[in-house]
């Protein structure tokens, strides 16, 4: 009951890569602008520019011979029940005895029938509290005795406050019977019966944040979030008023506890789709944080209203769908994804989605379409000079295309090397995290062509700490091969001294 709203977001799907993982190039000057022409007796795989294609084609001839050989996603919508709505004629009693200009209205016979009942709802409280401490009783009975004696002292107490308004010790015991009874009926998932004696609590403790905070929670399980929220900020404003006129000489905010109220309350927004209140919310709780935790939450939420230019039904939509792809529902991630696509507001949102798109298509067995949406996200990507996107949240976008294009080289290896050394060379153009990966498969596949095999074996050798240990001796071994037979002894030398300084490592570990 006590819950306040935190969400957190976000598996990640990682595309294995065989042996290691992914790679980096350099890439060309500009993503955006690439040459499309080739010659028309080139095949041109999916996801490669033509022009990698033609050099890989023009490559290949003179390295080696030819060898031959998704359920529709949507988002859940969550549906809050309907309001509950309070109208009995307590109410009138309650509002009574904040009257304190009519207590002497009170006639002695009424004062004294209050004290009976009062006396009838403190005894049954006592038997409550005696048998809740009771070991010998199953839970089954127990609880249903807890909610005989609780029900038969609110009676009591109800009856009291009725009798008599403006008995302080009355209004004070029905407010501890109410939150009892609502503790209990949270527990039981009776919300709107909660909902009802919180509202009523509420009305009697107006000067404490707690019975506030307590009915906005269950109005959020229950998918009430515009009064949810409302009843957040009640609690927080009450807290506040309650420091502001403490009557201590040391009055000291509690700014952790002003965060969550806040927090809870842009949380309940965001549920109720309103991206401006909750933007609102989430930039005052950015404020009140103190810590680095605190602060990280805030500011992941306003990134998350913000994905789409506050199209929060969208981020609902995504992080649904990313859910579906994290547990293997690769088809319908891909339909759901699809659907998403159109309905998104800004063109860096319809980038990740296409992103996230091309990874469900690729795990869904889509190679082809995976990895010509992701060329096409990597061509219209605005570059820096070395290659590296402009906009570091797109690095991703060129692992997982720089990845993919190497996996699928590695699958057609055993079927059409020019296609496989294409994909390769795709690969090892773009400036990704593994690059070097992909340059040490187009060297090994271009080994009978050797200063072209070279050039790429050297490439990878510049960033060897990408590599895995079984890779990086892979890559030295060529290297010494390629440079013996180029006549380069003492390169040789040195890269087979790499090899024996990487085997006695090994052998110290």
């Amino acid at each position: 009951m006590n819950r306040l709203v935190y969400f957190c977001l976000l598996g990640v799907l990682l595309i294995g890569c065989g042996s290691s993982g992914s790679t980096t190039t350099p890439a060309a000057t500009s993503a955006t602008e690439r040459s499309v022409s080739a010659a028309s007796s080139v095949f041109v795989p999916a996801g490669v520019d033509s022009s990698t294609a033609e050099r890989a084609d023009s490559l290949a001839s003179q390295s080696f011979v030819s060898l031959k050989k998704q359920r529709q996603a949507r988002e859940q919508a969550q549906v809050g029940k309907s309001l509950v709505q309070i109208s009995d004629s307590l109410w009138r009693y309650l509002e009574m005895g904040n009257d304190t200009t009519s207590i002497d209205s009170v006639s002695q016979d009424k004062r004294n029938a209050a004290i009976r009942a009062y006396n009838r709802g403190a005894d049954s409280l006592r038997k409550y509290l005696k048998v809740t401490k009771a070991s010998d009783l199953d839970s089954t009975r127990l609880r249903q005795l807890q909610g005989d004696l609780l029900g038969a002292a609110q009676e009591a107490f109800e009856e009291a406050i009725q009798l008599n308004p403006y008995d302080d010790a009355t209004r004070n015991r029905l407010a501890q019977i109410y939150e009892l009874r609502a503790e209990r009926l949270g527990e039981e998932e009776a919300y709107r019966k909660a909902i009802d004696v919180y509202e009523k609590l509420v009305r009697l403790r107006k000067d404490q944040s707690t019975p506030f905070l307590r009915l906005a929670n269950v109005l959020y399980e229950t998918g009430q979030y515009d009064r949810a929220a409302e009843n957040y900020r009640k609690a927080r404003d009450t807290y506040l008023e309650s420091v502001e006129l403490s009557l201590q000489d040391e009055r000291e905010v509690d700014s952790a506890r002003v965060f969550q109220y806040v927090l809870a309350e842009a949380d309940a927004h965001r549920f109720a789709r309103s991206a401006d209140p909750a933007l609102e919310r989430y930039e005052l709780a950015l404020e009140y944080a103190k810590t680095a935790e605190q602060k990280n939450s805030a500011e992941y939420w306003i990134d998350w209203v913000n994905w789409d230019d506050g199209n929060i039904a969208a981020s609902f939509a995504r992080d649904s769908l990313s859910s579906l792809a994290s547990k293997g529902n690769h088809a319908a991630a891909v339909q759901g994804f699809r659907t998403l696509k159109p309905k998104l507001r800004t063109q860096s949102a319809r980038d990740e989605v296409d992103w996230r798109l091309a990874r469900a298509e690729y795990q869904n067995g889509e190679q082809s379409q995976a990895a010509d949406r992701l060329q096409s996200l990597f061509r219209r990507t605005e570059v820096n000079e070395d290659g590296v996107p402009t906009d570091s949240t797109y690095q991703k976008y060129f692992d997982t295309y720089g990845t993919i294009c190497l996996n699928i080289g590695r699958e057609k290896r055993d079927e059409d090397l020019r296609t496989a050394l294409k994909y390769f060379q795709q690969s090892a153009e773009v400036r990704w995290e593994r690059q070097a990966l992909a340059e040490l498969e187009s060297g090994k596949l271009l080994r009978n062509n050797v200063e072209e095999s070279v050039k790429y074996l050297e490439r990878a050798a510049e960033e060897p700490d990408v590599l895995e240990v079984e890779d990086r001796l892979d890559l030295y071994r060529n290297l010494v091969r390629q440079h013996r037979r180029l006549g380069n002894r003492e390169e040789a030398v040195r890269y087979r001294n790499l090899i024996q300084k990487i085997r006695k490592q090994a052998a110290a570990s």
